[in-house]
């Protein structure tokens, strides 16, 4: 026998059917992502993107934008929040990089994000500024070795309605003001991501949930 998709459902104790559509028992978790190759640069703090990697027999290689260790340097983008979030959660952003060279005993690279998120019909509030400097893994960084820092988390109490949008500066703190940074060199930046729940497999409505 077939199954139909509320029998399958049913049969499934993590989902349930409810009259806000399909909705999830256990909440799960996904990334947010926003490319390096798209962002968007200011003009006055621009990384360079130079080449990073090639196949050893002069190629052409790949190309990513690369953070100086001693001037602060920053992207920009704007990301809208998934009609899947689950309403007043909190958002954990990571940074996804990758060192030029290997660093010494104790160095750390520090990031940073300042921005402003609010709901559609609501006025932006002045913007914040986040910080991390922990890699994982936490180690003497290795050359061309992909690194994940988190940053702090964000709260999300406030978010009960679909489609809010985030405004973010995204850059190496490289003066260490909010964070230690005291690797001596470039760091390239692949990704960057927040981490968010999912309660439903999106929202029964084009506007509301």
């Amino acid at each position: 026998m077939v199954k139909t998709l509320a029998n399958a459902l049913a049969d499934d104790h993590s989902t349930v059917l409810s009259d806000e559509g399909i909705e999830l028992l256990d909440t799960v978790w996904d990334d947010l992502r926003v490319n390096a190759y798209s962002t968007k640069l200011g003009g006055s703090k621009d990384p360079d993107f130079a080449k990073i990697l090639d196949n050893g027999s002069g190629s052409q290689g790949v190309f990513a934008y690369l953070f100086d260790d001693s001037t602060e340097e920053e992207v920009y983008f704007a990301v809208q929040i998934p009609h899947c979030y689950k309403f007043g959660t909190d958002l954990k952003p990571h940074v996804h990089w990758t060192p030029v060279a290997n660093g010494g005993a104790g160095e750390k690279v520090s990031w940073g994000l300042e921005y402003s998120i609010q709901e559609i019909g609501a006025t932006f509030p002045n913007t914040m500024i986040i910080y991390g400097d922990t890699s994982v893994p936490d180690e003497t960084l290795v050359a061309d070795r992909h690194y994940l820092t988190e940053l702090t988390t964000i709260d999300g109490s406030a978010i009960d309605s679909v489609s809010a949008m985030l405004i973010c500066r995204l850059f190496r703190d490289a003066g260490g003001t909010g964070g230690t940074d005291s690797y001596g060199d470039d760091v390239a930046l692949l990704e960057f991501d927040l981490h968010f729940e999912i309660d439903s497999m999106g929202s029964k409505d084009e506007y509301t949930k």
